[in-house]
């Protein structure tokens, strides 16, 4: 992660808390264990939103790499009582460390949720992890009416109160239909950017680290520079973008974005459907690499492929697949292809030019 800033505000605090926490989920660099110390250090806020973002995400391996950022200075005796006031029953002599960070994690919980409770005018404050697994989908209401379907091996965090509704997409695809509020916008972070909408439908899907594709399915949207210091929304109720605050895509529009927006293309409806065949169960390949279209049906499944022969990689593949259908596809890639197959063991599969 590059150019990490202080915020001023807590929703950009959170979310910059959950990208830690999904780096920490896949191991940090040394770069960025430098990094995330460099920011842990600007504000004790940043140390209590990552602490907030882990008591969430539930993961022992990342509790466990925490807990070395946040030594305990207490003496055996008064870390013993104070567990004791929070736990009840647990003892400082059988908890270990990743357990001690939960506790630590659970009490800022608390506080928290009575700071959220005692201001007047507040809605209940909804945050959750949604998560799918290799093949698996979900199709989701969420609290404010927005409806999400989230993709094969996806995961995104969901922040809504009375004035925000963030989300963060952490890996994998995404598709939002946003129940239209103009006074809560809609905003989806991903790798550097955000993607901003009060009431429309849009893709999200990542394609590598911090870089996403972006197709517009209706209304609007308004993507900016997450690190960017503006942070209204005026470009969103205007014909036309206020300098500054990002560019405007539009329904039928799809880019890849990585901090700028790459160059946008106007897709026609049956474009739109293709990109979108994933919701129906189905992956449409329209002259592919062959190297390419394996990646994608990857996603899908546990089953990995080999090709023995690289010119196999640049091989153009088109057609429509149905999700996790392995062998539909073998029998495609062998009859219109002249791919020949051999399954290695029930997990690999390597692909060979046909001798016939």
């Amino acid at each position: 992660m590059n150019n990490i800033r202080q915020f001023s505000s807590k929703e950009d605090i959170q979310e910059q808390a959950c990208l830690w926490i999904s780096r920490l989920d896949r191991e940090l660099s040394e770069d960025e264990k430098a990094q995330l110390d460099v920011w842990l250090a600007e504000s004790p806020n940043h140390r209590k939103a990552l602490m907030e973002a882990a008591s969430l995400w539930d993961d022992m391996s990342v509790l466990n790499e925490l807990s070395g950022l946040f030594p305990h200075h207490q003496n055996k005796t008064e870390t013993h009582k104070r567990q004791k006031r929070r736990v009840g029953i647990v003892t400082q002599a059988r908890m270990s460390v990743a357990a001690a960070f939960l506790v630590m994690a659970i009490a800022v919980g608390v506080v928290v949720d009575r700071i959220w409770l005692e201001e007047p005018d507040v809605v209940a404050h909804v945050s959750e992890k949604i998560e799918t697994g290799i093949g698996e989908q979900k199709n989701l209401v969420l609290s404010d009416g927005s409806t999400l379907l989230l993709n094969t091996n996806s995961r995104v965090t969901v922040d809504f109160s009375d004035d925000v509704r963030n989300i963060v997409l952490l890996k994998g695809e995404a598709h939002f239909e946003v129940a239209h509020d103009t006074t809560r916008p809609f905003t989806v972070t991903a790798g550097n950017n955000t993607v901003t909408a009060v009431g429309t439908a849009f893709n999200m899907q990542y394609v590598d680290d911090n870089a996403f594709e972006l197709v517009v399915t209706d209304g609007k949207v308004l993507v900016k520079d997450r690190f960017s210091a503006f942070s209204s929304n005026q470009s969103l109720f205007s014909k036309a973008p206020v300098e500054g605050e990002g560019l405007l895509m539009f329904a039928g529009e799809k880019a890849t974005v990585k901090g700028d927006v790459d160059a946008r293309e106007s897709l026609s409806q049956n474009d739109i459907d293709d990109d979108l065949a994933w919701q129906q169960g189905m992956i449409v390949f329209k002259g592919e690499r062959l190297e390419a279209v394996l990646a994608e049906i990857g996603r899908y499944t546990q089953v990995h492929f080999q090709i023995s022969d690289e010119s196999l990689k640049s091989r153009r593949v088109a057609g429509y697949f149905k999700v996790g259908d392995i062998d539909g596809l073998l029998a495609a890639l062998k009859n219109s292809f002249n791919i020949e197959y051999e399954k290695v063991s029930d997990t690999s599969i390597q692909l060979s030019v046909s001798q016939g």
